[in-house]
Protein backbone atom coordinates (compact mmCIF):
# COMPACT_ATOMS: atom_id res chain seq x y z
CA UNK A 1 0.00 0.00 0.00
CA UNK A 2 1.27 3.48 -0.98
CA UNK A 3 -0.32 5.67 1.23
CA UNK A 4 -1.17 9.01 0.16
CA UNK A 5 0.81 10.99 2.66
CA UNK A 6 3.95 9.15 1.82
CA UNK A 7 4.17 9.91 -1.74
CA UNK A 8 6.57 12.01 -3.61
CA UNK A 9 6.81 14.15 -6.91
CA UNK A 10 8.64 11.56 -9.27
CA UNK A 11 7.01 8.46 -7.91
CA UNK A 12 5.23 6.06 -9.85
CA UNK A 13 2.09 4.12 -8.54
CA UNK A 14 0.55 1.13 -8.52
CA UNK A 15 -1.66 0.80 -5.84
CA UNK A 16 -5.32 1.02 -4.53
CA UNK A 17 -7.77 3.70 -3.11
CA UNK A 18 -11.14 4.80 -2.68
CA UNK A 19 -12.60 6.94 -5.15
CA UNK A 20 -14.45 9.96 -3.43
CA UNK A 21 -15.08 11.64 -7.05
CA UNK A 22 -15.00 11.24 -10.53
CA UNK A 23 -16.04 13.89 -13.27
CA UNK A 24 -15.69 15.04 -16.68
CA UNK A 25 -14.24 18.14 -18.21
CA UNK A 26 -13.14 19.68 -21.23
CA UNK A 27 -9.07 21.71 -21.25
CA UNK A 28 -9.02 24.86 -22.81
CA UNK A 29 -8.06 22.88 -25.91
CA UNK A 30 -10.92 21.26 -26.60
CA UNK A 31 -9.62 17.83 -25.10
CA UNK A 32 -11.84 15.86 -23.01
CA UNK A 33 -10.52 14.30 -19.53
CA UNK A 34 -11.50 13.23 -16.26
CA UNK A 35 -11.02 14.63 -12.86
CA UNK A 36 -10.74 11.81 -10.47
CA UNK A 37 -10.48 12.40 -6.36
CA UNK A 38 -8.61 9.44 -4.61
CA UNK A 39 -8.59 8.92 -0.79
CA UNK A 40 -7.21 6.66 1.75
CA UNK A 41 -6.65 7.13 5.91
CA UNK A 42 -4.03 9.66 5.19
CA UNK A 43 -5.75 11.95 2.86
CA UNK A 44 -7.05 12.54 -0.80
CA UNK A 45 -5.42 13.34 -3.60
CA UNK A 46 -6.69 14.53 -7.56
CA UNK A 47 -5.71 12.72 -10.42
CA UNK A 48 -6.23 13.71 -14.17
CA UNK A 49 -6.69 11.12 -17.00
CA UNK A 50 -5.76 12.56 -20.10
CA UNK A 51 -6.83 9.64 -21.94
CA UNK A 52 -10.50 9.01 -21.47
CA UNK A 53 -10.19 5.36 -23.83
CA UNK A 54 -7.71 3.91 -21.58
CA UNK A 55 -8.37 0.88 -19.89
CA UNK A 56 -10.84 0.74 -17.11
CA UNK A 57 -11.55 4.15 -17.34
CA UNK A 58 -15.74 3.62 -18.14
CA UNK A 59 -15.69 0.65 -15.67
CA UNK A 60 -15.67 2.51 -12.13
CA UNK A 61 -17.56 5.31 -10.49
CA UNK A 62 -17.56 7.31 -7.20
CA UNK A 63 -17.41 4.63 -4.16
CA UNK A 64 -15.55 2.29 -5.76
CA UNK A 65 -12.10 0.91 -4.67
CA UNK A 66 -9.84 1.01 -7.79
CA UNK A 67 -6.36 0.04 -8.87
CA UNK A 68 -4.14 2.62 -10.24
CA UNK A 69 -1.34 2.79 -12.36
CA UNK A 70 -0.12 6.51 -12.27
CA UNK A 71 2.75 8.91 -11.70
CA UNK A 72 2.56 11.48 -9.22
CA UNK A 73 3.61 15.11 -10.20
CA UNK A 74 3.85 18.36 -8.68
CA UNK A 75 1.31 21.18 -10.35
CA UNK A 76 0.70 24.54 -9.07
CA UNK A 77 2.87 23.45 -6.06
CA UNK A 78 0.66 20.47 -5.13
CA UNK A 79 0.79 16.92 -5.68
CA UNK A 80 -0.97 15.08 -8.41
CA UNK A 81 -1.40 11.84 -10.16
CA UNK A 82 -1.05 11.26 -14.22
CA UNK A 83 -3.39 8.21 -14.45
CA UNK A 84 -2.50 5.49 -16.86
CA UNK A 85 -4.80 2.74 -15.99
CA UNK A 86 -7.71 1.94 -13.62
CA UNK A 87 -9.11 -1.53 -12.41
CA UNK A 88 -11.67 -1.88 -10.12
CA UNK A 89 -10.85 -3.85 -7.15
CA UNK A 90 -12.18 -6.88 -5.71
CA UNK A 91 -13.42 -6.04 -2.39
CA UNK A 92 -11.39 -9.13 -0.83
CA UNK A 93 -8.14 -7.16 -2.07
CA UNK A 94 -9.51 -3.89 -0.10
CA UNK A 95 -8.96 -3.90 4.10
CA UNK A 96 -11.06 -1.12 5.05
CA UNK A 97 -8.58 0.50 7.32
CA UNK A 98 -6.24 1.65 4.99
CA UNK A 99 -9.02 3.38 3.67
CA UNK A 100 -10.49 5.25 6.51
CA UNK A 101 -8.96 7.64 9.01
CA UNK A 102 -10.04 6.73 12.90
CA UNK A 103 -10.20 8.84 16.09
CA UNK A 104 -6.55 8.73 17.29
CA UNK A 105 -8.30 7.94 20.98
CA UNK A 106 -9.08 4.34 22.22
CA UNK A 107 -12.66 3.60 21.24
CA UNK A 108 -13.52 1.52 24.24
CA UNK A 109 -12.15 4.33 26.61
CA UNK A 110 -14.08 7.13 25.33
CA UNK A 111 -17.12 4.70 25.48
CA UNK A 112 -16.90 4.57 28.90
CA UNK A 113 -16.36 7.81 29.49
CA UNK A 114 -19.51 8.03 27.73
CA UNK A 115 -21.02 5.62 30.21
CA UNK A 116 -19.23 7.86 33.32
CA UNK A 117 -21.00 11.27 32.12
CA UNK A 118 -24.83 9.37 32.04
CA UNK A 119 -23.93 8.07 35.39
CA UNK A 120 -23.06 11.35 36.60
CA UNK A 121 -26.86 13.14 35.71
CA UNK A 122 -29.27 13.41 38.64
CA UNK A 123 -32.34 13.80 37.18
CA UNK A 124 -34.30 10.86 36.64
CA UNK A 125 -35.96 11.75 33.50
CA UNK A 126 -32.73 12.84 31.60
CA UNK A 127 -30.68 9.61 32.69
CA UNK A 128 -33.81 7.18 31.73
CA UNK A 129 -33.38 8.98 28.38
CA UNK A 130 -29.82 9.20 28.00
CA UNK A 131 -29.99 5.16 29.06
CA UNK A 132 -32.61 4.69 26.20
CA UNK A 133 -30.40 5.63 23.60
CA UNK A 134 -27.00 5.05 24.62
CA UNK A 135 -27.57 1.91 26.51
CA UNK A 136 -30.71 0.17 26.31
CA UNK A 137 -30.50 0.81 22.33
CA UNK A 138 -27.34 -1.93 21.34
CA UNK A 139 -28.09 -1.05 17.38
CA UNK A 140 -27.94 2.68 18.23
CA UNK A 141 -24.98 2.69 20.39
CA UNK A 142 -22.97 0.27 18.13
CA UNK A 143 -23.58 3.27 15.15
CA UNK A 144 -22.71 6.20 17.66
CA UNK A 145 -19.60 4.69 18.62
CA UNK A 146 -18.42 4.25 15.33
CA UNK A 147 -19.93 7.03 12.90
CA UNK A 148 -18.32 10.25 11.89
CA UNK A 149 -18.54 13.22 13.09
CA UNK A 150 -19.30 15.05 9.79
CA UNK A 151 -18.64 14.18 5.78
CA UNK A 152 -15.17 16.44 5.70
CA UNK A 153 -14.92 19.80 7.62
CA UNK A 154 -14.13 18.31 11.05
CA UNK A 155 -14.16 14.56 12.99
CA UNK A 156 -14.31 13.19 9.38
CA UNK A 157 -13.18 10.21 10.64
CA UNK A 158 -14.47 6.31 12.19
CA UNK A 159 -15.48 7.53 15.94
CA UNK A 160 -15.20 11.25 14.99
CA UNK A 161 -18.51 12.27 16.52
CA UNK A 162 -18.04 10.02 19.93
CA UNK A 163 -14.79 12.10 19.84
CA UNK A 164 -16.39 15.07 19.04
CA UNK A 165 -19.16 14.55 21.71
CA UNK A 166 -17.52 13.79 24.38
CA UNK A 167 -15.18 17.12 24.39
CA UNK A 168 -18.21 19.02 23.63
CA UNK A 169 -19.94 17.48 27.14
CA UNK A 170 -16.24 17.97 28.25
CA UNK A 171 -16.38 21.47 27.45
CA UNK A 172 -19.52 22.07 28.31
CA UNK A 173 -19.34 20.66 32.07
CA UNK A 174 -16.43 22.56 32.71
CA UNK A 175 -18.06 25.73 31.93
CA UNK A 176 -21.07 24.61 33.55
CA UNK A 177 -19.68 24.21 37.05
CA UNK A 178 -18.14 27.86 37.14
CA UNK A 179 -21.71 28.97 37.56
CA UNK A 180 -23.75 27.86 40.23
CA UNK A 181 -27.13 28.97 38.25
CA UNK A 182 -26.44 26.65 35.53
CA UNK A 183 -28.32 23.07 35.29
CA UNK A 184 -25.71 20.46 35.03
CA UNK A 185 -27.68 18.01 34.30
CA UNK A 186 -29.42 19.67 31.30
CA UNK A 187 -26.05 20.74 30.22
CA UNK A 188 -24.70 17.02 30.20
CA UNK A 189 -27.91 15.80 28.89
CA UNK A 190 -27.59 18.38 25.60
CA UNK A 191 -24.50 18.04 25.27
CA UNK A 192 -24.67 14.20 24.80
CA UNK A 193 -27.92 14.29 22.54
CA UNK A 194 -26.81 17.34 20.41
CA UNK A 195 -25.93 15.42 17.24
CA UNK A 196 -27.36 12.28 17.72
CA UNK A 197 -29.30 12.46 14.22
CA UNK A 198 -26.38 12.43 12.32
CA UNK A 199 -26.40 9.28 12.53
CA UNK A 200 -29.28 9.38 10.27
CA UNK A 201 -27.79 13.30 8.07
CA UNK A 202 -24.70 11.21 6.56
CA UNK A 203 -24.48 7.81 5.16
CA UNK A 204 -21.51 5.59 6.74
CA UNK A 205 -18.31 4.47 5.04
CA UNK A 206 -17.38 4.50 2.59
CA UNK A 207 -20.41 6.23 1.09
CA UNK A 208 -19.92 9.23 3.59
CA UNK A 209 -22.60 11.55 1.98
CA UNK A 210 -25.49 13.27 3.05
CA UNK A 211 -28.85 11.87 2.84
CA UNK A 212 -31.75 12.75 1.27
CA UNK A 213 -33.46 13.43 4.99
CA UNK A 214 -29.85 14.90 5.78
CA UNK A 215 -29.85 17.48 2.75
CA UNK A 216 -33.85 18.55 3.09
CA UNK A 217 -33.89 18.95 6.41
CA UNK A 218 -30.63 18.47 8.37
CA UNK A 219 -29.39 17.15 11.99
CA UNK A 220 -30.67 19.90 14.12
CA UNK A 221 -34.48 19.46 13.18
CA UNK A 222 -34.24 15.80 12.89
CA UNK A 223 -32.28 15.42 16.74
CA UNK A 224 -35.46 17.48 17.70
CA UNK A 225 -37.71 14.90 16.36
CA UNK A 226 -35.89 12.11 17.61
CA UNK A 227 -35.70 13.14 20.87
CA UNK A 228 -39.11 14.76 21.49
CA UNK A 229 -40.49 11.24 19.90
CA UNK A 230 -38.08 9.45 22.23
CA UNK A 231 -39.88 11.72 25.51
CA UNK A 232 -42.88 10.73 24.55
CA UNK A 233 -42.41 7.12 24.48
CA UNK A 234 -40.73 7.36 27.84
CA UNK A 235 -43.13 9.54 29.35
CA UNK A 236 -42.64 11.57 32.94
CA UNK A 237 -41.03 14.58 31.72
CA UNK A 238 -42.92 17.63 32.84
CA UNK A 239 -43.60 20.17 30.42
CA UNK A 240 -40.35 22.61 31.45
CA UNK A 241 -37.59 19.64 30.84
CA UNK A 242 -38.67 18.47 27.70
CA UNK A 243 -38.78 22.73 26.48
CA UNK A 244 -35.66 23.19 27.98
CA UNK A 245 -34.01 20.63 26.77
CA UNK A 246 -35.70 20.76 23.13
CA UNK A 247 -34.66 24.17 23.25
CA UNK A 248 -30.81 23.45 23.79
CA UNK A 249 -31.16 20.86 20.55
CA UNK A 250 -32.55 23.52 18.37
CA UNK A 251 -29.97 26.29 19.71
CA UNK A 252 -27.22 23.96 19.89
CA UNK A 253 -25.41 25.67 16.68
CA UNK A 254 -25.88 29.08 18.27
CA UNK A 255 -27.51 31.67 15.02
CA UNK A 256 -29.73 30.85 12.32
CA UNK A 257 -26.77 31.43 10.26
CA UNK A 258 -24.81 28.12 11.06
CA UNK A 259 -28.07 26.69 10.88
CA UNK A 260 -29.79 27.18 14.28
CA UNK A 261 -33.55 27.32 14.00
CA UNK A 262 -33.27 29.23 17.12
CA UNK A 263 -30.76 31.11 19.07
CA UNK A 264 -29.53 30.38 22.52
CA UNK A 265 -32.11 31.53 25.17
CA UNK A 266 -31.64 29.86 28.07
CA UNK A 267 -27.83 29.50 29.83
CA UNK A 268 -27.08 26.26 29.23
CA UNK A 269 -28.11 26.07 25.68
CA UNK A 270 -25.68 29.36 24.93
CA UNK A 271 -22.93 26.55 27.03
CA UNK A 272 -23.80 24.18 24.81
CA UNK A 273 -23.56 26.11 21.55
CA UNK A 274 -20.04 27.78 22.24
CA UNK A 275 -18.82 24.49 23.34
CA UNK A 276 -19.54 22.58 19.99
CA UNK A 277 -18.62 25.75 18.28
CA UNK A 278 -14.95 25.33 20.21
CA UNK A 279 -14.35 22.08 19.83
CA UNK A 280 -15.18 22.23 16.43
CA UNK A 281 -13.25 25.25 15.14
CA UNK A 282 -10.24 23.49 17.29
CA UNK A 283 -10.31 20.39 15.02
CA UNK A 284 -10.10 22.31 12.12
CA UNK A 285 -7.43 24.24 13.06
CA UNK A 286 -6.06 20.81 13.90
CA UNK A 287 -6.66 19.49 10.63
CA UNK A 288 -5.62 22.26 9.19
CA UNK A 289 -1.96 22.19 10.80
CA UNK A 290 -1.67 18.40 9.72
CA UNK A 291 -3.18 18.70 6.16
CA UNK A 292 -0.62 21.80 5.62
CA UNK A 293 2.44 19.90 6.41
CA UNK A 294 1.37 17.17 4.11
CA UNK A 295 0.48 19.96 1.08
CA UNK A 296 2.88 22.11 1.76
CA UNK A 297 0.63 24.97 3.19
CA UNK A 298 2.86 25.96 5.80
CA UNK A 299 5.32 28.36 5.68
CA UNK A 300 8.75 28.96 7.07
CA UNK A 301 7.39 30.08 10.24
CA UNK A 302 5.46 27.35 10.80
CA UNK A 303 2.12 28.70 9.87
CA UNK A 304 -0.63 27.72 7.94
CA UNK A 305 -1.69 29.93 4.82
CA UNK A 306 -4.61 32.10 5.93
CA UNK A 307 -6.38 31.55 2.39
CA UNK A 308 -6.16 27.65 3.32
CA UNK A 309 -7.36 28.13 7.50
CA UNK A 310 -10.38 30.31 6.06
CA UNK A 311 -11.66 28.28 3.73
CA UNK A 312 -11.75 25.38 6.26
CA UNK A 313 -13.25 28.07 8.84
CA UNK A 314 -16.10 29.26 6.18
CA UNK A 315 -16.94 25.27 5.75
CA UNK A 316 -17.61 24.72 9.29
CA UNK A 317 -21.37 26.25 8.63
CA UNK A 318 -21.91 23.00 6.81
Amino acid sequence: MQYINELKDGDELNSIYHVKTKSQATAKTGKEYFNVGLSDRTGVIDGRIWDVNAPGIEEFKAGDFVEVEADVISYNNQLQLKIYRVRVADKSEVNSEDYFAKSKYDKEKMAKELDAFIDEVKNTNFKKLLKSFFIDDKKFREKFLNHQGAKTVHHSFVSGLLEHTLSTTRLSKAIAKNYDDISLDLVITTALLHDIAKLDEISYYPDNEYTDEGYLIGHIVMGYGIIKNRINELGGFSKVEEDELLHCILAHHGTPEFGSPKQPMLMEAYVVSQADNTDAKLEIMRESIANAKVTNKMDANGFVSNNFMSTKFRESKL
